[in-house]
């Protein structure tokens, strides 16, 4: 197995998290550090409805929007007596929870009462009467070795889930861990206010958490203060000795100099280029993603039949690798192109099902349609990154998506570095009017850019001629201003 190199930064508001093999991105992330909602904040609200009906209650936990707890996600040990067949929460009780699905659109987050705290090796579960392991672990004898030392861990009325990291660490490791997990639980409820009580770990150390240290070579940080904190949490993580873990220098964005940054915005556009020619085309929609094969360019041998199941093959590989990378949840449909052959209709259904079990989200796949279609789904995990850093387009009336004001930013500030760094004192930014104005208000872009290039100058100038993200930047000697020009710093 190939080895990965993470990559951390703060890039105005965002920090952002990417990993590569062999150079090609495998897996990124983006989280707006604004207290937006996550996947595992643990909440003290206040039951708002009941509905009989739905089988669920609505809980206020300060949030936006109330969350939407089924009954089906009560522990047994909640206070109150609350079953799919008995629902006999009252308005105004309090309720502990935690986020099982962030919002999305008009949704509010979907949450749990059955509580569970993630750690290197073990997924500690304080209020459920469980041990369970990994389905990434095959091993019988290795199983039922872990299970056992894990009943041995845990107290009554305690569960516990086995992690794929566990056979790398100690009995005494996975205990150390265990107690600390349930430290953090203890300081949770011990917290009596209203709305968040315990937040989830910062996104490096997410990521960290939930990787095989041993498939990781080297680290690269943008940012000194994720740096520090991955420089003080690695060594308490065994085999991590042999990480190469270092701080970024350079005058340019890190991501674009690595070329992971181009990776990243490939992987928010519908069109996805596979060797050979051929492309996919990915739209996601209210209800489902909808993932069209071409063949393009692609003319395999003289075989028709052989060449269209060469091409499906390799669209059903890259198809497993984007639904990760771009955290596509729910259910999605793939119209492959249509074949003749029983045994290549069987063998593709197969092949993807194959390459989808490398996903840590569970997946199930259907059998090819007479349509050609295959149809299988993904466990939702939070947002993709297409919807983090993208928006419904003002100019079709949100039927198409472009590029977020955030994203559009993140760009501009890594080719203004680019230019810098390339010796010019002088950069000029042209773009649209609505992007021009946010780049000049924008506090964390003047700071970013100045603490790397105090002398420099960049001036950004509104052109209602360009599309909404649009923008070019040129070096310069000197700035030259128009009414429409604004100075970034």
């Amino acid at each position: 197995m190939s080895k990965k190199t993470l990559y951390f930064d703060n890039i105005l508001d965002y920090t952002i998290a990417a990993a590569t093999e062999n150079g090609r991105l495998a897996a990124c992330d983006a989280e707006k550090e604004d207290g937006s909602v996550k996947q595992g904040n643990i909440y003290r609200g206040v039951i708002t409805a009941v509905q009989s009906g739905m089988q669920a209650a609505f809980v206020d936990c300060g949030l936006e929007r109330n969350c939407f707890l089924p009954a089906d996600d009560v522990s047994p040990c909640c206070p109150k007596d609350y079953r799919a067949e008995r629902l006999q929460f009252k308005e105004g009780d309090e309720v502990v929870v935690q986020v099982v699905k962030p919002p999305a659109g008009k949704k509010g987050a979907k949450v749990t009462t059955r509580l569970s705290f993630a750690g290197k090796s073990v997924i500690y579960l304080p209020e459920t009467d469980f041990v369970g392991v990994s389905h990434k672990i095959t091993d019988s004898e290795l199983k039922q070795s872990l299970v056992k030392e894990a009943a041995r861990a845990k107290r009554q009325g305690e569960g516990i889930v086995i992690r794929s990291a566990a056979p790398f660490s100690t009995y005494g490791d996975i205990v150390a861990e265990l107690n600390y997990l349930r430290k953090l639980y203890e300081k949770a409820l011990n917290n009596k206010k209203r709305g968040l009580i315990y937040a989830d770990y910062s996104l490096p150390l997410r990521v960290l958490r939930d990787n095989d240290i041993k498939n990781i070579s080297e680290i690269i940080i943008g940012s000194e203060k994720i740096f520090n904190e991955i420089k003080d949490i690695l060594p308490l993580m065994p085999d991590s000795e042999k990480i190469n873990v270092q701080l970024y220098a350079g005058g340019r964005d890190m991501l674009d100099e690595y070329g992971v940054l181009k990776q990243i915005i490939a992987a928010v556009s519908p069109r996805v280029e596979i060797e050979g020619g051929a492309n996919l085309v990915i739209e996601r929609t209210e209800a489902l993603t909808v993932i069209d094969v071409n063949t393009g360019g692609f003319t395999g041998g003289d075989n028709l039949e052989e060449t269209v199941y060469q091409t499906n093959l390799a669209a059903a590989r890259e198809i497993a690798r984007q639904v990760k990378l771009r955290n596509i949840g729910g259910i999605v449909v793939v119209d492959f192109i249509d074949m003749k052959q029983d045994r290549h209709r069987q063998s593709l259904a197969y092949e993807l099902n194959k390459a989808l079990q490398k996903d840590s989200a569970q997946c199930k796949v259907l059998p090819m349609s007479d349509f050609g279609l295959i149809e299988f789904t993904r466990r939702r995990t939070g947002k993709g990154i297409g919807e983090k850093l993208t928006m419904p387009c003002s100019r079709c009336g949100g039927k198409g998506y472009v590029p977020s004001g955030d994203a559009v930013l993140i760009a501009i500030r890594a080719e203004v570095l680019r230019l810098l760094s390339g010796g010019a004192p002088c950069v000029e930014v042209v773009a649209d009017c609505e992007t021009a104005e946010r780049a000049s208000a924008s506090e964390s872009l003047s700071r970013s850019l100045r603490e790397r290039f105090p002398s420099a100058t960049v001036t950004v100038t509104a052109d209602a001629a360009l599309a909404a993200g649009e923008f070019t930047c040129r070096a310069a000697k000197h700035s030259h201003t128009t009414a429409n020009t604004k100075i970034i710093y």
